[in-house]
């Protein structure tokens, strides 16, 4: 029996495998190639979007800089100090307003319905020298002459009635006899009186 080997298809066998190793070779190193090439433009896409990003971020911070440099708020101790003179500014406004709430510094609405309410009120023999508001309308004292004391006590009942809306009334009263005119002996006419009423 005579055996034949074919050295030459072995060969070829062993050379097909080789081919075929090498093209499955060259496949897995193109499609690593394209994978390669394609990560890298993604990786110049994403670096030129960070680029961008970054130039945005710049332009921006300058942006907010010059905004608040226009409005004076270049750092938070400006900020602080600026804050600090509104709260004194408030508090002096809030000290005035309690003032003004009080009384201490006069009407907001003035005195004028003081004096109307005064001239509507009249009492033959008495006059008027001195109107003195205080507190705010709290406190109200006037000063005249009469020629006796019964017109002052008219007077006085006169004056609060008309001040009664007002909430305001004269309690107090104080009468003497004017030093500047002296009863007169030779005619026995009595003199002037001055008044107060509180």
């Amino acid at each position: 029996m005579i055996q034949h080997i074919n050295l030459l298809s072995q060969r070829r066998k062993r050379r097909g495998f080789v081919w075929l190793a090498a093209w499955g070779l060259m496949a897995v190193v193109l499609v690593l190639l394209g994978f390669a090439l394609t990560t890298e433009w993604r990786l110049q896409r994403l670096r030129a979007t960070e680029a961008r990003t970054q130039q945005s971020l710049v332009e921006l911070r300058v942006a907010l800089e010059t905004k608040r440099r226009e409005a004076g708020l270049q750092d938070s101790e400006a900020v602080a100090r600026q804050m600090a003179a509104l709260r004194s500014q408030i508090e002096a406004r809030r000290g005035w307003a309690e003032l003004l709430q009080r009384g201490d510094l006069g009407s907001a609405q003035g005195y004028s319905r003081w004096l109307e309410l005064l001239a509507q009120v009249h009492e033959d023999g008495v006059w008027l020298q001195a109107l003195d508001i205080g507190k705010g309308g709290q406190a109200a004292s006037i000063t005249g002459k009469s020629t006796s004391a019964e017109a002052v006590m008219r007077y006085i009942a006169q004056v609060n009635e008309a001040f009664g809306p007002l909430g305001v009334q004269f309690s107090s009263m104080e009468i003497v006899q004017d030093a500047a005119a002296p009863e007169s002996a030779a005619t026995h006419k009595p003199g002037i009186l001055k008044f107060k009423i509180f």
